[in-house]
């Protein structure tokens, strides 16, 4: 049997005796169909709704309902939304008892494809959320990023910027995924691979409130110290050396034994001095009351 007319066969039976209204809008036909008709897809990328944006779009739905309609294709007796996830879900919270959709028959790939495309341009889904449906995507559909990238009409560069994004800490992705820190200062943060003095600096970097360039600035120093020549021969110190670096967020270079040595933490502002007192006084506040305990 032709997959062509079982689909359309489908279709019509679909709609076969439905109470609904149609019109056109460009060349697609746009119908009226109740909540109930109309099911989530697990191929949505978005995780996650913004309380906020949602309010704004319930509000505006409410005045002006749904001005686009939502894009579904049929699945089983119901139809599965391709795009127009939130503005389904703000119809519901709404109360409308009929929704504006256009029906597309797409496959699993297509579908996936439509999904990132709309969001994408909307600009409104976090970058963690875009790089797990960039992953999960090539897959299941055993693609290249470059082929993704191509039928996304993305560069190459901004799927694979975006899928490194999946290579930091959960604490990190956690704060990308809760707009805490932007893509710019994730991306500046992945070439810490120790994921000690990762999160150290995010921290920091949540704490000052740095900017993207502080950031880079702050890591490349941390991955450009060259610790001298002798300066650590023993184990324990170079552990306890590792140890500061991660704590300070900044160069440090331990020279001499266990016994006795000199300690140098460097720094490279009067801001940067600052920040390290900070945290110097902290840890002191909190022997001291360890102390108080005892």
């Amino acid at each position: 049997m032709n997959n062509s007319k079982r689909l359309g066969r489908g279709l019509d039976a679909l709609f076969a005796g439905e109470p609904m209204q149609a019109t056109l809008s460009g060349d697609r036909q746009v119908h009226m169909l109740r909540p109930d008709q109309i099911i989530p897809s697990l191929l949505q990328p978005r995780r996650r709704f913004d309380e906020a944006a949602l309010a704004t779009l319930r509000e505006s739905i409410r005045k002006h309902g749904i001005l686009e309609p939502i894009i579904v294709r049929p699945r089983d007796d119901r139809f599965e939304i391709v795009a127009g996830e939130r503005r389904f879900q703000a119809a519901l919270q709404v109360g409308l008892e009929q929704v504006p959709v256009t029906v597309r028959d797409l496959d699993d790939r297509t579908t996936m494809e439509v999904a990132l495309s709309e969001n994408l341009e909307r600009e409104d889904l976090s970058p963690i959320e875009v790089a797990v449906s960039f992953s999960e995507y090539l897959t299941k559909f055993g693609t290249t990023q470059d082929e993704l990238a191509q039928r996304l009409g993305k560069d190459r560069s901004t799927v694979a910027n975006l899928i490194r994004l999946l290579d930091l800490p959960e604490a990190a992705r956690a704060a990308l995924d809760n707009r805490t820190i932007t893509a710019g200062h994730a991306r500046a943060l992945l070439p810490l691979k120790d994921q000690g003095q990762l999160g150290a600096v995010l921290t920091d970097v949540v704490r000052r409130q740095l900017s993207v360039r502080q950031t880079e600035a702050l890591v490349q120093r941390l991955l450009t110290k060259k610790p001298r020549a002798g300066a650590v021969p023993d184990e324990a110190l170079r552990n306890i050396q590792e140890t500061m670096q991660k704590l300070l967020a900044t160069r440090v270079n331990i020279r001499g034994r266990v016994s006795k040595g000199i300690i140098e933490i460097s720094y490279f502002n009067q801001e940067d001095l600052l920040r390290i007192l900070g945290i110097l006084n902290s840890q002191e506040d909190t022997s001291n009351g360890n102390g108080h305990a005892n």
